[in-house]
C-alpha cells in the first residue's frame, strides 16, 4: 500500500517530465561504446532523450503488478448457482487482496494445507478401520 502511494506522489508532483539517461563523457568511454551520433558539421549530440515518459513507465509497471496478480490467484471452485458477474467479483477480489497484502494469501494457503492434510488423516484413519472391520467378517 505504501508502495502505490509513493507512486501517486511521484506521479502527480512532478507533471509530465521525460525519463533522460545519464549523459556519458567522451573521456571515459571509446567511441564503439558512445550513445550519441555526429551531425552533418561533425558536432556531437551529447544528451539523448528517452521517447517514454515517467508515467508510461509506471503505468508498465503497474499493468505488470496486475498481469501477474491476475495470473497468479486461484480462487476456489464457485457454487454452481454462482453467476459470471459473481465469479468474476470474487476473483478480482481476491486479485486486489493480493496486490496489497500478499501474506494474507500465503497465509490463507497455509490454512487451506493444513486443513486438507487434516481431512487426509482422518480418512486414511477411518479406512484402515474399515479395512481391519472387514478382515474380522463384520462387514
Amino acid at each position: 500500500m505504501l508502495i502505490l502511494v509513493a507512486v501517486v506522489y511521484f506521479t502527480s508532483s512532478y507533471g509530465s517530465s521525460n525519463a533522460i539517461p545519464l549523459a556519458i563523457s567522451r573521456d571515459a568511454v571509446s567511441d564503439a561504446w558512445l550513445f550519441s551520433s555526429r551531425d552533418a558539421s561533425g558536432a556531437q549530440e551529447s544528451d539523448m532523450q528517452c521517447p517514454r515518459k515517467r508515467v508510461e513507465i509506471i503505468w508498465s509497471c503497474i499493468a505488470t503488478i496486475i498481469a501477474a496478480s491476475w495470473v497468479s490467484v486461484h480462487p476456489n471452485l464457485p457454487h454452481p448457482n454462482d453467476s459470471q458477474y459473481r465469479r468474476l467479483l470474487r476473483r478480482v477480489k481476491l486479485m486486489l487482496w493480493a496486490i496489497i497484502t500478499p501474506e494474507l494469501i500465503v497465509f490463507c494457503s497455509m490454512r487451506q494445507w493444513y486443513r486438507a492434510r487434516q481431512m487426509e488423516r482422518k480418512f486414511i484413519g477411518s479406512l484402515i478401520g474399515f479395512v481391519f472391520f472387514w478382515n474380522l467378517g463384520w462387514f
